[in-house]
């Protein structure tokens, strides 16, 4: 086939192709690109919803917190049948009332059970204590149920039949020496808590507000804005289920709570069926007051594109450039070709006395032009190039070979490539790498003989040379593309230029020093490991406990040091020698570090004593400390459950069934605690003390100023 008829089946097969491919896949993309966007939306809707419900929420309940450390309080919590108690507890409840948003407060206590309550109007001034609480009456069962919880706070929405309102209330737990002596919060009117952050109303978007057991505490819906609408006849709550008619999307939602129970930071998205139509579901866990958020939108509020129309028009359009391209290449190029195609053939048939003229315009007239200056040329310097040629070979040939004998001998991989990265000369060496010979690797590039990764650095680093004329020397690691073996080499590159400057090639020379750079990474392993469980050792451990110490004093950040020393490995060393004892070690060194993070530090200092250093603890001493208990108390628990031991010996297998116990000491550092051999001390002196006093178990010393 000519080359016109060629140009015009390849337009036409691409414009086929075009059309099929526009038309095939478009609404795959476009339902695509709606799902993503979808996705994101609901997300971001939730983030919207859970922080607007929150806000009003935990804003109380630090007051409350606050509340609770009031001296006058406590004592009135403890006798408020004292006058005296009662008017001063009084007067602190009446002067955080003031703090509330709902300006209101309520206060019950154990001993007394008496209930007291005001309001934003202070319309029970003088008159606080309204009744006396009944464990037998069921509208004061949430004080003997918040008394059985091990909560600190509970939020709940009820209905109080002694005051006639609904209110969304806060109960906290007043405590004396760990006692819970009585219950004080405030309730936030139940309408206006709505209004304020559900009461938002969004087209196409529902959002409720439910509890574990799937009970309904808020809902976004003009109809639903009232307590009474979430509840039963019989008094309790409607189930959130009772809306979804399909039995998967109830399990579904099932199984989403207890997923967000475990991972309470994370954002759950799927489709549901609901009130007849397809729709997004998003779901989020409220940890601060145990509801989950449940987020619905239509699914056609969620279609960002819609309008298909200009899939035939870009069709239209591109049939009609084909068109026009089509017709310039018959007249700029196939006709000027074909006209000079046909005095190249005249030229060919040695007919040098043809009348030459330019044809065709801009780089086709160029063309012609330098064919006929090329016609000229050659026949009027014909037979002295050819005497020439034969001379200047000859030289070349000789050099050449020379030049080759001495490459070829060198230990080293010597290569040339052009400006466009093709080998224009490669050693004996070189080529015996690639398994190819020197013709065969001339004109190729490294893609052919290298992995895609490597080939992309080799061609980094070329272009340094060919494009800025910089010599480079470096170690690279080049992986073979057959045998996918990764070998390095100290490779330097230089460019290879002409007369006027300009680069023409550029020319490597590389040694392979794999062996080199392995002996080197055993070296250094050796200097920073224990050989045995491959744990730090104790120098790089002081290496790194010293960086431990200067985060700590820029962050105000807690740690703990742990020194663990095993307490029945002797007897194994004794009984079955230094390979189960070895063993075991290793298996212990597993162990600890399955206890820690991956940002913590486990080494072992020789013997059966390891060290342990736990950084970015809590900002506050009590808090750290008890971080730093929970860790030892894991890794007491994982050290002595029995090890199983399996030794050869002489080609025969022994199984040994060991049980091992660890003595722990632990001291805390931070920001102004630094003195590392102090830490060291103290953490070594807890240790011991471990030891003395039964061994398997935890010692905590508190390290003092250094």
């Amino acid at each position: 086939m000519r080359l016109k008829g060629k140009l015009f089946t390849f337009m036409f097969a691409l414009f086929i192709f075009f059309s099929l491919c526009v038309w095939s896949y478009s609404e795959i993309l476009f339902s695509k690109i709606n799902e993503k966007w979808a996705e994101r939306f609901i997300k971001k809707q939730i983030i919207f919803d859970k922080n607007r419900t929150l806000l009003p929420l935990l804003h109380e309940v630090e007051i409350i917190q606050e509340m609770i450390k009031e001296p006058a309080l406590l004592a009135m919590a403890l006798d408020d049948t004292n006058e005296v108690n009662r008017q001063k507890g009084l007067a602190v409840l009446e002067s955080y009332r003031q703090k509330f948003q709902s300006k209101s407060y309520f206060a019950a206590f154990v001993k007394s059970e008496n209930y007291y309550f005001n309001d934003a109007k202070n319309s029970y001034a003088g008159k606080e204590l309204q009744y006396k609480l009944s464990a037998s009456r069921s509208n004061d069962s949430w004080f003997y149920a918040v008394l059985s919880d091990n909560k600190a706070y509970q939020i709940n929405v009820d209905t109080d039949e002694f005051l006639g309102n609904t209110y969304v209330w806060l109960n906290y737990d007043i405590k004396v020496n760990d006692q819970i002596v009585g219950i004080v919060g405030t309730g936030m009117d139940f309408t206006r808590f709505v209004r304020e952050s559900v009461g938002i109303e969004q087209e196409g978007v529902r959002n409720f507000f439910i509890n574990r057991h799937l009970d309904i505490q808020l809902e976004r819906d003009i109809q639903l804005n009232t307590y009474e609408n979430l509840q039963k006849a019989d008094g309790s709550h409607k189930k959130i289920n009772a809306l979804f008619l399909h039995q998967k999307d109830r399990d579904a939602i099932s199984e989403t709570i207890k997923y967000l129970s475990e991972h309470p930071h994370e954002i759950r998205t799927f489709w549901v069926e609901y009130d007849g139509r397809k729709q997004l579901l998003g779901m989020s866990y409220l940890q601060e007051v145990d509801w989950f958020s449940l987020t619905l939108i239509d699914e056609k509020e969620l279609e960002i594109i819609k309008d298909f129309s200009i899939l035939p028009m870009l069709s239209i359009l591109f049939l009609v450039a084909l068109f026009a391209v089509s017709i310039e290449l018959h007249t700029l190029i196939l006709n000027p070709l074909s006209k000079l195609k046909r005095l190249m053939q005249k030229i060919e048939h040695g007919q040098y006395e043809i009348d030459l003229r330019p044809i065709g315009t801009a780089e086709i007239e160029d063309l012609s032009k330098q064919f006929i200056s090329m016609i000229e040329y050659v026949r009027s310097n014909k037979i002295a190039l050819e005497e020439i040629v034969q001379e200047r070979t000859k030289g070349l040939l000789q050099s050449e070979a020379k030049l080759n004998t001495i490459l070829d001998s060198v230990e080293a991989y010597i290569y040339i490539k052009d400006a466009q990265y093709r080998y224009l000369y490669a050693n004996k060496k070189t080529c015996d790498l690639f398994g190819v010979t020197l013709d065969e690797l001339i004109g190729h590039e490294d893609p052919e003989f290298f992995d895609e990764k490597t080939a992309k650095n080799i061609r980094k680093v070329d272009n340094e040379v060919i494009e800025y004329g910089r010599k480079v020397a470096l170690e690279e690691t080049n992986t073979d593309k057959q045998t996918g073996i990764s070998t390095t080499y100290l490779s330097t590159k230089m460019p290879l230029m002409n007369e006027d400057g300009s680069i023409y090639a550029l020319c490597g020379i590389s040694t392979d020093i794999t062996e080199r750079k392995k002996t080197e990474e055993l070296i250094k392993e050796l200097a920073f490991h224990d050989p045995l469980t491959r744990l730090p050792n104790r120098r790089m451990f002081d290496e790194q406990f010293t960086f431990f110490l200067a985060q700590a004093k820029r962050h105000h950040h807690w740690g703990a040091l742990l020194v663990i020393d095993l307490d029945n490995f002797k007897p194994l060393n004794d009984a079955f020698g230094h390979k189960a004892g070895d063993l075991l070690l290793t298996d212990v060194a597993a162990r600890l570090n399955a206890c820690v993070r991956q940002s913590d530090i486990v080494a072992r200092f020789g013997g059966d004593e390891f060290i342990v250093a736990l950084g970015d603890l809590s900002k506050d001493e009590e808090s750290a400390k008890a971080e730093a208990m929970k860790v030892a108390s894991k890794i007491l628990f994982h050290v002595r459950a029995p090890y199983v031991l399996l030794l050869d010996e002489e080609e025969n297998e022994k199984v040994i069934t060991h049980e091992c116990t660890a003595s722990i000491g632990v001291a805390l550092f931070g920001y102004d605690k630094q003195h590392k051999e102090h830490i060291f001390s103290e953490a070594d002196k807890a240790m011991y003390c471990a030891k003395q006093k039964g061994r398997n178990r935890i010692e905590i010393n508190s390290v003092i100023n250094s």
